[in-house]
Order: C-alpha cells, then structure tokens, then sequence
C-alpha cells in the first residue's frame, strides 16, 4: 500500500509540474503577443501627399468618334494645369487609356519629367490601389466626368460630388489628416 500511495503522490507532483510548465509556457506566448508595438502594422497606413484628380480638357465633338482628341482650348486648359502644378515633386502621372486624358497631363509629364502611367478607366479600385501605394509622393489621375465622382468616393471623401457633361477645368485635391481624406477643388485654366 506505501508503494501505491508513493507512485499517486510522484503522479500527482508531476502532474502539478505539468500544469505548471504549461502555464508558464502560455504566459510567455502571452507576453511575446503583448510586445507588438500599439502602431501595428494593419493600423498604419502611409498616404500620398496628394491625389489630385481631373477631368480630361474640353475634347473635340465628332459623331461616332469614341476616343476623339482635345481641341484648341483643351490643349490650352492641359498647359494651364502644367503651370498649376509645376512646384509640385515627385510627382506621379495617371491616366486612362484614351486621348483625350492623356494629352491633358501631357504638359505636366514634360514639366514634372515623368510619364504617363495609362490604367484603364473600367477599374477603379485598381486606380485606387496604384494611387494609394505612393508613399508621400504626389498622384495626378486624369479621368472623364463619369468617372472621378466615383474615385472620390472609393478614396473616402463623403462630399458627393458630380460633373457636368460640359463642366472643364475642377481640380480635386484629396489629403489625409490622422488617415481622414478631405477634398479641395480649384479651378484650373479659363
């Protein structure tokens, strides 16, 4: 019987060592999982500077003519955009795939010396995407009026905005402030 109660008794103690590795082994996990700094990297986001957005410049009208080209006031308006935004560094260049969008920051791409990055229009969340991987950097997207309402939304501004079929020359400003975007509109060109 001393046997039994000796083997139960080192049971019971190994036991009780067990439990008390095993503890001691969460605890550690525990305190490892509590060391993670409070600006986790799922909470911190690094923003552009800037996002501007802008509707391409005045296009010439020509039935049936799907990607027609800017007429004599858009190249003008696409030249007073480069001036407006001359000062600006490292600038990047988005555009979509069509004319019109791209001769409209084509001035700026000479001014800023840089190219034109072409995304198509019928992705908006990619455009969002490539726009906010930009670290610091200033982003241009030139877009259609059917377009940039939309992109303003995706990146977070709550002020619903619409551009009229014959409206030209609104420039979006969107920056961040404790990651909340807000919008300024200027005008650019005549």
């Amino acid at each position: 019987m001393g046997k039994n109660i000796s083997k139960l008794i080192n049971g019971k103690i190994r036991m009780k060592i067990f439990r008390t590795f095993l503890f001691m082994c969460v605890l550690t996990l525990m305190g490892c999982g509590g060391s993670i700094p409070s600006n986790a990297i799922e909470d911190f986001q690094c923003y552009p500077s800037s996002v501007y957005l802008f509707r391409h410049a005045e296009k010439q009208i020509i039935k049936g003519e799907k990607n027609p080209e800017l007429t004599k006031a858009g190249f003008a308006r696409s030249d007073a955009l480069a001036i407006a935004l001359k000062d600006v560094q490292n600038g990047i260049i988005y555009s979509s795939e069509f004319k019109r969008t791209q001769q409209t920051v084509n001035p700026l791409a000479s001014v800023w010396n840089t190219d034109v990055n072409i995304h198509t229009a019928h992705d908006p969340e990619g455009q969002i995407e490539r726009a906010l991987s930009h670290c610091g950097k200033t982003v241009i997207i030139s877009g259609h009026s059917n377009t940039l309402p939309n992109l303003i939304e995706l990146f977070g501004v709550l002020d619903e905005i619409t551009i009229a079929d014959d409206q030209y020359g609104d420039l979006y400003q969107i920056q961040w402030q404790n990651g909340q975007p807000s919008i300024t509109i200027t005008h650019v060109g005549d």
